[in-house]
C-alpha cells in the first residue's frame, strides 16, 4: 500500500485524461470528482474507475468534448439531454441549474438522460447543501447494468440504483447520506475483485443461488448482487424498483428490461430552498438538536462512537488530506499501465522514481 497525496494524484488524472482526448475542461472536472470520492474513502466510485474511463474514452464509449443540452424546460423543471458526455461535466451543470431554479422558485427538479457514468451523487446533493438548500439525487443506468437480483429471485434484473440526500448544517458541512439500493454498489465489489479479496458475506449470491464471498462468481460466472436488506431485501429491492421509474421513466432514459440497451444514466435531482417553508434559524436549531440527540447515544460495544450521515467521510477525507490517499499497489499499477497506453510513459517514470510519495 502507498500514499499519494490528492494534489498529486488529481494532476497524474488529469495528464491522463487529456492525452486520452479530454478537454481539459472535462479532465479538471472528472479528475477532481474522482479523487474527491477517493478522499472520501469511496473507492468504489474513485481513481479505482481511471482504466474504465480512458477505455470508453478510447472506444468512443463517452463523446469527448460534448455540451449538454436542455430540451425541454420550465421556470422549475428541465429536462437535459447529456449528448453522451462525462457524467461528472452533465450532472454539475445540471445540479448547477437545479440549484438557480430552487432559489428562484424554492423546488425545482431537473431529470438527465443520455450521459456516461455520474459518478458519486452525494457529489451534487453536496453542491446544493452547501448553498443551503436540500437535495434528493437518484440515478438508474436506463436499463443497462443490471446486477441486481430482486427479492426472491435467481437472476439480475436490476441495476444498484443509488440514492442520495443532502441537508446543510449550521457550521456549513453538508449532512450527506449516499447508498446503493444493493447490499453493496458494484464497484465495491470490483475493488475487491481488483484487489483479488472476497467480498464480506451476504453480499453476492452465484448463478445458482448460493452465498458467495467470491468476486469472480459475480463477474464470471453470472452471480448477482443481493438487494439492501438482508432477510427484509425486499426493502431495498421496492426502493430500486421505485428508482428504476423515477430517474429510468420519468427522465427518458429508459428502466430494466429484457433487450438490454447500451448503458447511460438516467437521473432525477430534486432541489428544495429551506427558506420557502422555514427560517433558516429554525431548521439550524432543529437539525442541531436532531444530531446533537443521536450523537449523544451511548456506542454499542465495539463502536467508539455514533455518527450522522457524512460525518465518516468528512473525517476520512480530513484525513487523507494530511496524510495522503493510501492507493493498493495493484490498483496503482493499472492507473500506470493505463497513462503508458495513453503515451505518458515518461510521466509514469517521473512517478516511479518516487513510489512513496506523499
Amino acid at each position: 500500500m502507498l500514499k499519494i497525496a490528492a494534489k498529486d494524484l488529481e494532476n497524474f488524472v488529469v495528464d491522463l485524461f487529456e492525452a486520452a482526448g479530454a478537454s481539459g475542461k472535462e479532465a479538471k472536472i472528472v479528475a477532481g470528482h474522482l479523487v474527491d470520492a477517493t478522499l472520501a474513502g469511496v473507492y468504489s466510485h474513485g481513481v479505482i474507475r481511471v482504466p474504465q474511463y480512458v477505455k470508453a474514452m478510447q472506444t468512443g464509449q463517452v463523446k469527448l468534448n460534448t455540451t449538454p443540452r436542455i430540451h425541454l424546460e420550465t421556470e422549475s423543471t428541465a429536462v437535459v439531454d447529456g449528448g453522451n458526455g462525462f457524467g461528472q461535466v452533465v450532472c454539475s451543470e445540471a445540479m448547477t441549474l437545479a440549484i438557480g431554479k430552487s432559489l428562484d422558485k424554492g423546488i425545482a427538479a431537473v431529470t438527465v438522460h443520455n450521459c456516461f457514468h455520474s459518478g458519486r451523487i452525494a457529489s451534487y446533493t453536496k453542491m446544493a447543501a452547501e448553498r443551503g438548500l436540500i437535495a434528493i439525487v437518484m440515478v438508474n443506468a436506463g436499463g443497462a447494468y443490471q446486477s441486481v437480483v430482486p427479492f426472491g429471485g435467481l437472476a439480475r434484473r436490476l441495476a444498484t440504483n443509488p440514492v442520495s440526500i443532502a441537508a446543510p448544517s449550521e457550521d456549513g458541512r453538508a449532512i450527506a447520506f449516499d447508498i446503493a439500493s444493493s447490499v453493496a454498489p458494484e464497484g465495491k465489489v470490483r475493488d475487491y475483485y481488483e484487489r483479488g479479496k472476497p467480498v464480506p458475506p451476504g453480499w453476492l449470491i452465484d448463478s445458482k443461488g448460493r452465498a458467495t464471498t467470491d468476486p469472480k462468481d459475480f463477474y464470471d460466472s453470472g452471480g448477482a448482487l443481493l438487494p439492501l436488506g438482508g432477510s427484509a431485501g425486499y426493502k431495498g429491492f421496492g426502493l430500486a424498483f421505485m428508482i428504476d421509474i423515477l430517474a429510468g421513466a420519468l427522465s427518458g432514459a429508459g428502466c430494466c428490461r429484457p433487450d438490454v440497451p447500451k448503458p447511460t444514466e438516467g437521473l432525477l435531482m430534486i432541489v428544495i430552498d429551506v427558506k420557502r417553508f422555514v427560517s433558516m434559524t429554525t431548521y439550524y436549531k432543529q437539525v442541531s438538536a436532531l444530531v446533537e440527540h443521536v450523537k449523544s447515544c451511548p456506542p454499542a460495544p465495539g463502536y467508539q462512537e455514533v455518527f450522522v450521515p457524512g460525518e465518516l467521510e468528512l473525517e476520512e477525507e480530513n484525513l487523507r488530506r494530511r496524510e495522503g490517499i493510501p492507493l493498493d499497489e495493484k490498483i496503482w499499477r493499472a492507473i500506470q499501465e493505463t497513462a503508458t497506453s495513453a503515451g505518458l510513459n515518461g510521466k509514469v517514470k517521473e512517478w516511479a522514481a518516487n513510489e512513496t510519495p506523499r
